[in-house]
């Protein structure tokens, strides 16, 4: 393994530390904020009556057990929802946190927020409501980042806000994704992220020459962690930080 490039390896836990605990829950979260981790990935989404709140599906089933539709519920009706019991009895009453707590906890650390706005072309206008409650937060602005797969939704963000980093993520089928793109994209953005099986040299090499970071997802065997540390990714997210940051550490 590179060791000069193990020591600057950006550690993201994705969902908190979903290996281990719920994810995307406040006890996740509050987990992930005890481990030597660089940044904390979670997910956006709208309910309702307009409250952004923190979860990856669009429907609640697979973490809750239960059948709802985030966008068609409002955000007191999805406190009924415990996103813990699917994981063990010891994490039941866990609720579906509000993007704004999430803000709070992460505003006294020194954790960069890697924020990614799920299906945003459901949610007319979540740009702006997003940036609202970053700023309404008081969170230092360099301690965000927001990515989609989504390219023109972070066009928007970058027309509402000159200096939030941004990021646009990769899914496997981009994997013969062309140098000229990889350029657009470094007009208005600072990360590129893809599927970890897609992050070959040249890809990696073609983002840091147009002055981008790569942060490959979602890494969670130390066989493919040794080998994207080689390939010079700038960090890795992975369900598993605890390993990562193991890894790292020997």
């Amino acid at each position: 393994m590179n060791l000069n490039n193990k020591n600057s390896i950006i550690k993201v836990a994705h969902r908190g530390v979903s290996s281990l605990i719920p994810e995307n829950t406040i006890a996740s979260y509050k987990y992930a904020l005890t481990l030597n981790i660089d940044m904390l990935e979670i997910d956006i989404h709208r309910t309702k009556d307009n409250k952004l709140v923190v979860m990856h599906d669009a429907t609640t089933e697979r973490t809750t057990l239960q059948k709802g539709v985030i966008k068609e519920l409002t955000y007191e009706e999805l406190l009924k929802y415990d996103v813990g019991i699917w994981k063990g009895e010891e994490f039941k009453g866990e609720r579906i946190p509000l993007f704004k707590d999430v803000l709070s906890l992460v505003k006294s650390t020194n954790v960069v927020l890697l924020i990614e706005v799920k299906k945003p072309e459901r949610y007319i206008g979540i740009e702006k409501e997003v940036l609202e409650e970053i700023k309404e937060s008081g969170i230092d602005e360099n301690k965000i980042i927001i990515q989609s797969f989504n390219r023109e939704s972070v066009k928007r963000f970058r027309a509402l806000n000159e200096t939030i980093e941004l990021g646009v993520l990769l899914k496997k089928k981009h994997q013969f994704i062309r140098k000229d793109t990889i350029r657009q994209i470094s007009k208005y953005a600072q990360y590129l992220n893809p599927n970890y099986k897609i992050a070959s040299k040249s890809f990696i090499d073609n983002v840091h020459y147009y002055n981008m970071k790569t942060l490959p997802y979602t890494v969670n065997d130390e066989a493919s962690m040794k080998k994207l540390i080689e390939l010079n990714v700038d960090g890795i997210i992975s369900d598993y930080p605890q390993n990562l940051i193991k890894l790292l550490e020997e």
